[in-house]
């Protein structure tokens, strides 16, 4: 059976000419949507890493911090420690010294450590999108990595407030029994380890972050530094980060 195909109106050579056009002027279109895509995630990148570079250097700030007043909390731990081994009935009274209390609380303070926020909103709304997607595997692990440990020192320092807050009685002379010294050295005994597990995790920081091209913020750490010198005192350092 022979089909008679309809021509087109102007010739197959014309015809042709025609769909090369359309098809042309079609991946013209895919292209160029594709370049917009792409430039659009690439400013979306710059500007996510920016945003969480910053996020990340005020927590560097606070983990730097943490090694300025170290000279100030292990002696205030040690003290405490001695104290409570001695024997007696009577407990003098036990207060933490600053230079400057801006405190000023009915209850004075045994043993006080920075509570400082550790931030991740940027980190957490960047999970929830898409832009990490567009991130080199690498970078995405690097800020991963990072957030680990500032979850972890977030909790120490919660745990750290709570076990120092304990504390609060031995700021006031009264009767002390034996049991009641010994819970309190154990409480003692666990603060002295939460620090040293935050200088711990700290000094991760400070080198994960090292590694990914990221340090604490400068005038944050000025700021802090001050603070607690005022605070403190003498006993706050200023350690060069070369030595962190």
């Amino acid at each position: 059976m022979h089909l008679n195909l309809p021509k087109p109106l102007h010739g197959w050579r014309q015809f042709a000419g025609e769909v090369g056009i359309i098809v042309v002027g079609v991946l013209i279109a895919l292209g160029a949507e594709q370049l917009v895509a792409s430039w659009h995630w690439r400013s979306e990148v710059r500007q996510t890493d920016q945003r969480l570079t910053r996020e990340m250097a005020m927590n560097l700030a606070n983990a730097y911090e943490r090694f300025a007043i170290d000279p100030c909390l292990r002696p205030r731990l040690a003290e405490l420690r001695d104290q409570l081994l001695a024997t007696g009935t009577q407990w003098p009274g036990s207060r933490a010294t600053f230079a400057n209390d801006i405190y000023h609380s009915g209850f004075p303070s045994v043993y006080r450590t920075p509570n400082r926020p550790w931030r991740q909103a940027s980190w957490r709304t960047a999970l929830s999108g898409e832009t990490l997607d567009h991130f080199s595997a690498e970078r995405v692990n690097e800020f991963s990595t990072l957030h680990n440990a500032v979850d972890e020192l977030n909790q120490t320092q919660t745990e750290e407030i709570q076990e120092s807050a304990s504390l609060g009685d031995l700021a006031f002379t009264g009767p002390i029994s034996p049991a009641d010294r010994r819970a309190d050295l154990k409480t003692v005994a666990k603060l002295d380890a939460l620090n040293a597990r935050m200088l711990y995790l700290a000094r991760i920081l400070i080198d994960d972050g090292r590694a990914a091209g990221i340090s604490p913020q400068a005038q944050a750490s000025r700021d802090a530094f001050a603070q607690q010198r005022n605070y403190r005192g003498a006993c706050v350092t200023s350690p060069p980060l070369s030595s962190l």
